[in-house]
C-alpha cells in the first residue's frame, strides 16, 4: 500500500529541512568565529630568526629548541617558552623546568620574582607562592635581552630576575705522597750494651799509659 503525503504537509517539511540546514551552516560558522578570536600578534616566523642574547645563549643553549612561538608587542619581538613550576626555595626564589617543543625537560632555572610579582593564570593573578608543583607556566624573553618575564611587553621593572647558578666548588687536588723513611739509627749505643766497650777502651788507655812509661825510662837510662 503506497503511503500518500498531504500536498498541504509539504511546504511545511520543506521548511523544516531548510532550517536544519541554515542551523548546521550557522553552528559552523559560530566555531570558525569563535576559534579566530582576537589575540596577540605572533609572528609567523621562526624562533631562529630572533636575535639572541649571547649570555643567554651560553648559559642555556637550548633556548632555541625551547622557543614555541614570537609574539610581537609594539614592535618588539618576545620568545615564548613553557616551564613546569618546581617549588619555591627559602631565599624567595622558585625554580621552573624549561621544556622543549616535545614537552621533555631542558634544565632547571631559578629564578627571583619582586616583592608584589603575581603569575595571571586563567584570568587570575596569583602570587608565585600559591603555587602548585609541575603547574605550566609560561616565560617570555625579550629578543637581544638576558632576562625572563611572565608577559609579553613587561616593562624592566617587571622582569624576573635570573638567579646565577653556581658551579660547585672543585675539590682540592690531593697530591701523591711518598712512603715515609724509616728513621736513621742511633748512633749512640743503647744502655742495654752492657759496660764491655768501657773496659775495653780503658785497656786501650791504661796500654797506651804503659807505653809512654817504658819509653820515658829507655830514654832516662840512655842518659845516665
Amino acid at each position: 500500500m503506497k503511503t500518500l503525503i498531504n500536498r498541504k504537509q509539504t511546504p511545511i517539511a520543506v521548511l523544516l529541512i531548510a532550517g536544519l540546514i541554515g542551523s548546521s551552516a550557522l553552528a559552523a560558522q559560530s566555531e570558525k568565529d569563535g576559534s579566530e578570536m582576537p589575540r596577540p600578534s605572533e609572528d609567523v616566523s621562526s624562533c631562529m630568526d630572533v636575535d639572541w642574547n649571547e649570555t643567554l645563549l651560553t648559559r642555556y643553549p637550548w633556548v632555541m629548541d625551547s622557543c614555541r612561538e614570537v609574539i610581537l608587542v609594539d614592535g618588539q619581538k618576545w620568545a615564548r617558552f613553557e616551564a613546569e613550576f618546581e617549588g619555591m626555595n627559602r631565599d624567595g626564589t622558585f625554580d621552573v623546568d624549561f621544556l622543549n617543543r616535545r614537552g621533555r625537560s631542558q634544565g632547571v632555572v631559578s629564578l627571583k620574582p619582586g616583592a608584589d610579582q603575581t603569575v595571571l593564570l586563567d584570568n587570575r593573578e596569583y602570587a608565585f607562592s600559591q603555587l602548585i608543583d609541575n603547574q605550566k607556566l609560561n616565560f617570555y624573553v625579550p629578543e637581544g635581552s638576558y632576562a625572563f618575564a611572565v608577559a609579553p611587553g613587561a616593562a624592566p621593572s617587571e622582569m624576573v630576575e635570573v638567579v646565577e647558578t653556581r658551579a660547585p666548588a672543585a675539590e682540592p687536588v690531593r697530591l701523591a705522597q711518598a712512603e715515609p723513611r724509616p728513621a736513621s739509627r742511633a748512633t749512640v749505643l743503647p744502655a742495654t750494651a752492657g759496660p764491655l766497650p768501657l773496659f775495653a777502651l780503658g785497656g786501650l788507655f791504661a796500654m797506651l799509659g804503659g807505653l809512654g812509661m817504658t819509653m820515658r825510662r829507655r830514654s832516662a837510662g840512655k842518659n845516665e
